[in-house]
């Protein structure tokens, strides 16, 4: 027994690899697009694959991809170079172009996978002003490394996690990067939000305009870690105030689908606890349509309306006159109120017990 446990002893230890969680991001659809870099590669075009392109012409015919003008016998490509350049963008390794159908037209899916870590450096530095101070940055950080994993386990069926937009987050390739949103990324590595045992839903968005809107208002469903926040860090942003005027006719354009003619008036019928629209009147010549403050604000445009904590709403004969505060849905982490805890002096922990709290800060590995 004493010599079995010396020989056990004397085994070396082998340091375990670190570990790499990848993610997939659709970083665009095209009816047609060009892929650039040195020494490209292609796999499943049923051709040899080369290293010695440096410009490779996909198109989405109407029976299938096609590469260089010439019909390909796949579905998916896979183009590979130390460096891929795509519609103004750079991404490092690999990038999938997907041929498919979407509402019965043929379009190119292209995904890119690449490790969670690095994915996080690339949505601070997307999702964030540079000059900021570190604190907001790591907030942030743990906020999408968090949001990814949520992703991607409702997407794991899916040929992609993420969309690289608002739509989920925003992802703009290898140019954007620098080195404080990678300091960032690195202080916080593996560290996400949980509650209960299970990532937490780190929603985010750039000001709350004075509070953040809760879940359950929000998104219709109640969260005990996003309650619904005060904040009294983000009236620096550059929207923390806003105005807009809508022609009439842009107007009635929006709502024509729903509200069957011409708008005579619009008036805000329910607000949140966050004083955001919930309902919204329109009233045209053959009766009244009730929509939501969120089908408002995405009818108009989510770049014309900047949220649903609107303070003021005027229709006149050539206008709709709006005026609010903050930008985006308002629920979660209010990225210009982490800058402005940070530069009181807020660790990143304490802005984030702040925006989530009862969540838990947790290492994923």
């Amino acid at each position: 027994m004493f010599a079995f446990l010396i020989i056990v002893a004397s085994l070396p230890l082998i340091p375990a690899e670190e570990p790499v969680e990848m993610v997939r991001i659709a970083v665009g659809r095209f009816p047609d697009l060009v892929v650039e870099g040195e020494g490209l590669s292609l796999n499943g075009a049923g051709a040899a694959s080369s290293s010695s392109l440096s410009k490779v012409r996909f198109g989405a015919g109407k029976s299938g991809l096609v590469i260089d003008g010439k019909a390909a016998d796949a579905a998916v490509v896979v183009v590979r170079a130390p460096l891929l350049k795509l519609a103004g963008h750079s991404y490092r390794g690999i990038l999938e172009v997907r041929y498919q159908l979407y509402d019965k037209k043929p379009e190119l899916l292209v995904v890119h996978p690449l490790d969670l870590e690095t994915y996080v450096a690339g949505i601070v530095s997307s999702e964030l002003p540079r000059g900021w101070p570190l604190a907001s940055y790591q907030a942030q950080a743990v906020a999408a490394r968090t949001f990814a994993i949520t992703q991607k386990m409702r997407r794991i069926d899916l040929p992609y996690h993420m969309e690289s937009t608002v739509l989920d987050q925003v992802y703009g390739g290898v140019e954007r990067e620098h080195a404080l949103a990678q300091q960032a990324q690195e202080s916080t590595r593996g560290q996400i939000l949980s509650f209960r045992r299970h990532p937490a839903q780190t929603y985010f968005h750039a000001a709350c305009g004075g509070r953040t809107e809760s879940a359950k208002e929000g998104w219709g469903a109640a969260l005990p870690y996003l309650p619904g926040s005060a904040c009294h860090h983000c009236d620096d942003a550059p929207r923390f105030h806003w105005t807009v005027n809508i022609a009439r006719a842009n107007v009635d354009r929006a709502f024509m689908r729903l509200a069957k003619g011409p708008i005579t008036s619009i008036k805000i019928t329910e607000t949140t606890a966050s004083a955001r629209a919930k309902t919204v009147e329109l009233r045209t010549a053959a009766g009244t349509t009730t929509i939501t403050g969120a089908d408002f604000r995405r009818l108009l445009g989510w770049n014309v309306v900047w949220s649903t904590q609107i303070d003021k709403l005027e229709l006149t004969s050539t206008t709709l006159a709006l005026a609010g505060r903050g930008s985006g849905h308002g629920v979660g982490l209010c990225q210009w109120g982490a800058r402005g805890a940070a530069l009181g002096g807020a660790t990143y922990q304490q802005i984030l017990a702040s925006y989530y709290p009862n969540a838990r800060l947790a290492r994923l590995y």
